[in-house]
């Protein structure tokens, strides 16, 4: 290297002078055994002196190390203080000190005397460092009937014209050859070259000391700069034309294009998720920077572990969410709020570094409500820092669950998907984000195989964990980076829906969408009859910031179900944006509110007028009004209303006519499945769903019973053949239900 560590001072910038008197411990060279660092102990010469015994209470002075005195330390006369110098390439001769921006190659005048010098170009350099006059070695790129092109690196090429070539021998791309250089006009890219007959010489190889520009601070007019950067590659394509790889180093995205053929892979030695270092030209594609790699290498051992814990210290620190409090008044959203920043930590982490997310809500107007919370947080801050102007249909998808929890068939439609990612793209496996579901035991089999990949999961639900393995930790908590979830801090509180946690996250997220969302909780604990305190303050807001009405909300939570009865497995873009009034379109979102609104309260009304004389409603003995109906033989198949939903409107319509601190209970039943509803009444009697189904279980373990819920509203499975039994086990429970005084 011509650029080098100061012999003098070996790197340090500084040179022994002198000494003096320690003044710690005044040249004695002792101090005391409880001797503290930031006391300095003057004015005596023997430890006798304290009264310490000098075998056992003192140590060697921590400054001077016994010696008594210190060094004195000067700035370096041969490097300035800076620690490097710049010397010969052939010889060595220092030549003085060496500071960035400075040359970087220099040959003594002794040497240029006694020595004919052939430079060669490092990767590193470009056009304007090519002089006139100077001899190079390149080689051969292609032969032309005008002349010979030569690569004098790999982005400087020259010409020698058919005129100036020596003709003593063929040309062939590949060869090595020595030129000598006309002329060279750095903004043309464009350098007039002679073929060299030069048979003695010296090679010296002439390199940039490129700083390693930070990402973030690549800017538009550095158009054409060589630069030189670390990262980590999060994504590698190839196209018909380069190999794209997407690097991050913590400060920022960006893109690097490498060429070694049409569709060939360049630098098929480097990986998804490797330390790499790149120099390359700053150049623009789709409007967006782009780095034209002229070489590429993969960092190891401790330089690769340095810059990965810098890039590890960037992402952390970008990610940190700001604490800016909740939109509520609320003792449990308080107590949740380390897991609420952890959960907003994590999804910024993932955006910061590339990694695609995965959002999987439930598909009923509290889960449709968290999962667009969420996404209209995520989606900006991904447009912000990927430079694909696409990066939001490829790192951020959003896929709602008709099951009320993560089932199977879910999980390994998701497993399959973002292992083809993965490999045809090479995607970096997804950050897993499950809202409105995920939170119990029925998850956990989903889990264990989403595990398996190595793939990250944040939960943010409300439904009874039901299994627990200590006071404030869930058994499905084993299997999640994060569950946000009330049960932790209030068991039973579901009332504070995952809409209104979701919404308290999205802010966390990116605060700047706040306006643009604070009215969805009202939305959700509309949809999911919440009576919790925070829902009533979520109404005012909803009032305040959009001027719905409790009957505007339950209109669009009602539509909501509506159509993604209809939507299946769709996520509903664009349209749930509009009866969400996320869009800023006021008169759109009424257009379909007024459409669809009077077309679902009149499916819902003839549904209930059919179904109501099938009903066999009945008195308990402890008090209960008990509501069953074969929902399978007594209501419309393959249309909306749902099941579980007319199951609802039943339960609504007894409501109604008894009150709501009645209490009522409705089963309504199928084959092999059971929905269950029951009226605040029932809190007297202390029922809750998810307490009831273990002891069915226990009492028919061949039922293959499974289900749960919140406490009054829930499902339950079981098999068909057993349909009977399980029936009237779950009337025994009921009758045993004792009402407290």
């Amino acid at each position: 290297m011509v650029v080098r560590d100061c012999p003098e001072c070996h790197g340090t910038g500084k040179v022994k002078v002198g000494e003096k008197e320690c003044e710690v411990c005044n040249g004695w060279g002792y101090v005391p055994a409880d001797f503290k660092l930031d006391k300095q102990l003057k004015g005596y010469r023997n430890l006798d002196y304290l009264g310490v015994d000098d075998e056992v209470d003192e140590i060697p002075c921590p400054e001077c190390h016994g010696k008594g005195v210190v060094p004195v330390y000067d700035t370096c006369p041969t490097c300035g203080g800076t620690g490097r110098v710049l010397a010969c390439d052939i010889c060595g001769k220092v030549k003085g000190p060496w500071e960035p921006g400075m040359e970087t190659t220099w040959v003594c005048p002794d040497c240029m005397r006694k020595y004919k010098v052939v430079y060669i170009l490092d990767k590193t350099c470009d056009y304007e460092d090519v002089e006139v006059g100077n001899i190079y070695k390149g080689t051969i790129d292609r032969v032309e009937r005008f002349g010979v092109f030569v690569k004098l690196n790999p982005h400087v090429t020259g010409l020698i014209k058919r005129k100036d070539l020596l003709g003593s021998r063929d040309y062939v791309p590949g060869q090595e050859i020595l030129v000598q250089v006309l002329d060279v006009r750095p903004d043309k890219r464009e350098v007039d070259l002679i073929e060299s007959t030069l048979k003695h010489y010296k090679e010296v190889v002439v390199r940039k000391e490129l700083p390693v520009t930070p990402i973030g601070e690549l800017k538009n007019d550095m158009a054409g700069k060589t630069v030189r950067i670390r990262g980590r590659v999060t994504q590698i394509q190839v196209t018909g034309g380069p190999t794209v790889f997407t690097i991050t180093d913590g400060t920022g995205i960006t893109w690097a294009a490498a060429f070694e053929a049409p569709g060939v892979r360049a630098y098929p030695n480097i990986n998804v998720g490797d330390i790499i270092e790149i120099i390359g030209k700053i150049a623009f594609h789709s409007g967006e920077i782009q780095v034209e790699v002229s070489d590429m290498a993969r960092l190891w051992g401790p330089e690769a572990a340095a810059v990965k814990k810098k890039i590890e210290e960037e992402l952390d620190r970008k990610a940190q969410p700001e604490d800016v409090g909740f939109l509520v008044e609320s003792e449990v959203l308080e107590k949740l709020k380390p897991k609420i920043m952890k959960a907003a930590f994590m999804i910024r982490r993932a955006i910061y570094e590339g990694r695609p997310i995965l959002l999987r809500h439930h598909a009923d107007a509290d889960g449709y409500t968290s999962g667009l919370a969420l996404e209209y947080a995520i989606v900006p801050l991904i447009e912000e820092v990927s430079p694909d102007p696409g990066a939001r249909w490829k790192l951020f998808k959003r896929r709602p669950s008709r099951a009320p929890f993560y089932e199977l068939e879910d999980a390994l439609k998701d497993i399959i998907f973002m292992v083809e990612d993965h490999e045809k793209f090479g995607d970096p496996l997804p950050l897993v984000v499950i809202v409105d579901n995920g939170g119990t035991s029925e998850d956990i089999p989903a889990y264990k195989r989403i595990r398996a990949y190595g793939v990250p999961i944040v939960v943010i639900d409300h439904h009874d964990p039901r299994e627990w393995v200590s006071e404030d930790k869930a058994a499905v908590d084993e299997y999640v980076d994060v569950h946000v979830n009330p049960h932790h801090i209030k068991r039973g509180y579901y009332e504070l829906t995952a809409g209104m946690l979701a919404t308290e996250v999205a802010r966390y997220i990116n605060p700047a969408v706040e306006d643009k969302i604070k009215h969805l909780p009202a939305i959700a604990g509309t949809g999911d009859r919440s009576n919790a305190p925070e829902f009533y303050q979520y109404l005012e807001i909803a009032k305040k910031a959009k001027g719905l009405t409790e009957e505007d909300l339950k209109k669009i939570a009602e539509v909501i179900d509506h159509e993604a009865y209809f939507w299946k497995f769709m996520d509903g873009h664009g349209i749930i944006d509009e009866i969400l009034l996320l869009t800023g379109n006021l008169q759109r979102h009424r257009m379909l509110i007024d459409a669809i609104y009077p077309e679902v309260r009149e499916k819902q009304e003839k549904a209930l007028r059919a179904s109501l004389p099938h009903v066999k409603s009945v008195v308990l003995p402890n008090g209960i009004r008990f509501n069953t109906i074969d929902i399978e033989l007594y209501a419309p198949k393959f249309s909306y209303p749902s099941p579980g939903k007319l199951s609802g409107l039943i339960h609504d319509h007894f409501k109604e006519k008894y009150g709501e601190d009645s209490p009522i209970l409705t089963l309504a039943y199928g084959p092999d499945f059971a929905v269950v509803r029951a009226s605040d009444g029932m809190a007297a009697y202390k029922f809750d769903l998810n307490e009831i189904i273990p002891k069915l279980q226990e009492a028919l373990p061949s039922a293959g019973i499974e289900g749960g819920g919140h406490s009054y509203a829930g499902s339950i499975k079981f098999f068909e053949g057993m349909r009977k039994e399980v029936l009237e086990e779950f009337a025994k429970q009921v009758l045993k239900l004792k009402k407290s005084s």
